[in-house]
Order: C-alpha cells, then structure tokens, then sequence
C-alpha cells in the first residue's frame, strides 16, 4: 500500500507535468495569443524594408494580412510554434467569398503555402483583405450573376 507522502508526491508531479505539456504545446494561449503589434513586429522582423498601413487577423487568429503601402499584400501564419512571413503580390493568388461566413477561399499560385479558407470577424474584413490581394472586391452575387440587375421587367 502506498503512504499518503507518497500518494501527494505523485499527483503534485502528474499535475505539473500535466500543465507543462498544455502550456508548452500552446493549449494555454487564449484565441492565438496575437495582436495586431505583435504581428506587426514579428512580419518586420522578416520584411524590414515593408511599410505596414493595415492589419487585418483572421477570427481564429492564426493568419494575419498586412496592408502594406507598395501595393503588396504581407502574410503571416501560424504554423505550431513557428510563424511563416510571405509577401503577395496582386495576382498571386485565386480568392473566392465562402458562402454563410465572413471569409475567402485563398488559393495561392507558385508557392509552398496550400491555401486554405480564412474566416475574419466581418465580412468587411474578408471584403477588405479581398480588395488587398486582387486589386478589387470579390464578391459573389446573384445580382450580379444577372445582367438585370436581380429585377424582372
């Protein structure tokens, strides 16, 4: 039979290890941690020479867009641990509105990122990003998939 001393030694140390691995694997960190300084900060210290106009983070937190002042669209994303920084270029990537939620359907062409579906806090943010990446809003509609308007005359 294990002694009380023994009994609280163990659970103390199950406890901590308990906390360590949830604090060390990011299960701590509240949304993603980021703000819109720290972003800043952190694609600076990847682009030094990019001026930063706007920041844009994705609801989840783990993908940022960066207004920057040449035209170029910064990104950085969470990958795990580590933060991945690439600049865009208008035409670099396909972008699509996702229908029901505030967020595009990014495709990136020539490049190792695969894309994916980032969903912001409104859908004036995915507007604006959209508008960042293209060149021009991309909006799917049924207005505008009818030359009339939407209107029968």
């Amino acid at each position: 039979m294990m002694s009380l001393g023994a009994l609280i030694v163990v659970v103390a140390f199950a406890v901590t290890l308990l906390i360590g691995v949830v604090h060390y694997t990011g299960g701590s960190r509240g949304r993603s941690g980021r703000d819109h300084g720290e972003v800043i900060l952190e694609f600076a210290r990847a682009y030094p020479g990019e001026a930063i106009r706007a920041v844009t983070i994705t609801k989840d937190g783990n993908a940022s867009f960066l207004r920057l002042a040449d035209g170029k669209t910064g990104f950085l994303q969470s990958m795990g641990r580590h933060q991945v920084a690439r600049l865009i270029l208008r035409g670099d990537v396909g972008v699509q509105p996702i229908d029901d939620q505030p967020g595009l359907r990014i495709e990136f062409h020539e490049s190792t990122l695969k894309g994916g579906d980032y969903i912001f806090e409104s859908a004036e943010d995915a507007a604006e990003v959209s508008l960042w990446l293209c060149g021009s809003f991309a909006l799917a509609s049924a207005d505008f998939d009818d030359p009339e308007g939407g209107q029968n005359a």
